[in-house]
């Protein structure tokens, strides 16, 4: 069993892509240990400055995949920089879709006719650790449910992209995020894990989002007035990606805040969730994590459904909240939070231990 894993993420500066792609490996050795796990460094997108022509050659591929076009599909891969030796030496395939699976998404197109083509060349191809969320671009759900019905396991990682993937006629499951997958640390791993990074005793921990640019500093700023009025504990700023790292190093002039960013890893990021009184951002791995570690967090937006998903799988008593929310709304949410503080520490986060990539597995209904 040779299995072909993307989107491959090990290496990602997202902490959230670094854990989702540890935790399908450990799966994958759990499951299957005697089979090989390859991770696919795909080609990057072609016509960086010459988007028109990249969509020309998109629309050809998702009209090829929708005609079944074996030769079409290969053209129009080739043209988008996948070469045709990349699907070689597989048996199976492990599509880990994380949060490329939107209408945004310039990646869509181009994965979509990569599974087309690897379940086209006879492979065991399941598509799974994803949040879905096409909104009502018809072309990209047309593809993408002409796709996923024909391959041999489809899941959704929240209830919400579930429910979208149902409506779409695809026969799917719902297996929470892979990060589930990986451990809860202990005290005698965490001590180590942040001993260099010199946290406060007592911190809120704040993260950005996907709904934010670079140039979101005045939404970011109303954010961190409200913490520091609300909450007389210094701000540990987790920034994980480059829209968060640019926020932050643009505000901690007028707030005085650690920034946790690259070169620390997902397990070090993860350790200092551990030890934070609070989370509040709309970074769903950040949050994830929190709830792993029996932390409270208060969770905003991000660019999708996926915030929303998070919240409803854990049963999570608050709502995600818009960026555009005022003060009022935001202190209304810590003092919620405040409140009900003892009952979020004791939600439980779901576990996951299967990896379906065989017809073997009593995971495949």
């Amino acid at each position: 069993m040779r299995i072909a894993y993307f989107v491959n993420s090990f290496n990602a500066i997202n902490w959230g892509g670094q854990a989702t792609s540890t935790g399908l490996k450990r799966l994958a050795a759990q499951n299957y240990p005697h089979a090989e796990f390859v991770p696919l460094d795909v080609p990057k997108l072609p016509y960086k400055h010459l988007a028109p022509i990249r969509s020309l050659f998109e629309h050809h591929l998702a009209r090829a995949i929708l005609a079944d076009d074996a030769a079409g599909v290969a053209r129009n891969l080739r043209r988008l920089n996948i070469p045709l030796t990349l699907f070689q030496g597989f048996d199976t395939v492990c599509f880990n879709g994380e949060g490329a699976i939107h209408a945004k998404s310039g990646h869509l197109i181009r994965l979509m006719g990569m599974l087309w083509y690897f379940k086209h060349a006879g492979c065991f191809v399941s598509a799974l650790n994803q949040t879905v969320d096409l909104g009502r671009q018809s072309l990209a759900r047309e593809v993408v449910a002409h796709v996923y019905r024909t391959l041999d396991y489809v899941s959704a990682r929240e209830p919400v992209s579930f429910r979208e993937l149902v409506g779409l006629g695809v026969r799917a499951q719902l297996v929470p995020d892979a990060v589930y997958a990986l451990p809860r640390l202990s005290e005698s791993e965490i001590e180590p894990l942040t001993a260099g990074l010199n946290l406060p005793p007592h911190f809120i921990g704040v993260t950005g989002s996907s709904a934010l640019s670079k140039s979101s500093t005045r939404t970011m700023d109303r954010l961190l007035t409200c913490i520091r009025a609300h909450y007389a504990m210094p701000i540990v700023f987790l920034a994980n990606a480059k829209t968060d790292i640019a926020l932050a190093k643009a505000l901690r002039r007028k707030h005085p805040f650690l920034i946790i960013q690259p070169p620390v890893r997902y397990e070090q990021a993860m350790a200092v969730v551990a030890k934070a009184h609070l989370i509040v951002g709309g970074r769903q791995h950040p949050n994830i994590f929190a709830a792993m570690h029996r932390v409270p967090f208060v969770p905003f937006r991000g660019n999708t459904h996926k915030m929303e998903g998070v919240l409803e799988l854990l049963g999570y008593p608050l709502q995600a909240l818009p960026w555009s929310s005022d003060a009022r709304a935001i202190e209304a949410a810590f003092q919620t939070v405040d409140r009900l503080y003892d009952t979020l520490r004791a939600i439980e986060a779901p576990r996951v231990t299967t990896l379906v990539l065989s017809q073997k597995s009593e995971d495949v209904k």
